[in-house]
């Protein structure tokens, strides 16, 4: 699974976050979860479940400045999944113009 199979949502402040998780386990795939107020669940749908909020696209920065700095490195996180991979030469043959191919495993003869 991707990043952008998951939504990130945050517990709101002064909710019963243990009470809020298991309602949000009743009603999607939990993947992970920074306690007490982050976590992410499967699929891109909105989660609706009373003190939570749902981000299915991206986090407002308003709301990073209300996180705590490891809450900040985990939605860092998602986003940084979320980019996806970017590889050079992504989808070329490999024999294409400035690229060379794999080394060969060790003890093989060309």
């Amino acid at each position: 699974m991707d990043g952008h199979d998951e939504t990130l949502i945050l517990i709101d402040h002064g909710a019963d976050a243990e009470r809020v998780l298991e309602a949000l386990r009743r009603v999607a795939q939990v993947t992970q979860v920074l306690p007490p107020r982050l976590a992410l669940a499967a699929g891109d749908t909105s989660v609706n479940v009373p003190g939570t909020t749902a981000y299915a696209d991206d986090v407002p920065d308003t709301v990073l400045d209300e996180l705590s700095p490891a809450e900040r490195m985990f939605v860092s996180a998602w986003r940084t999944r979320r980019a996806g991979k970017r590889r050079p030469g992504e989808g070329l043959p490999w024999d294409a113009p400035g690229h060379l191919p794999p080394d060969l495993p060790p003890g093989s003869r060309r």
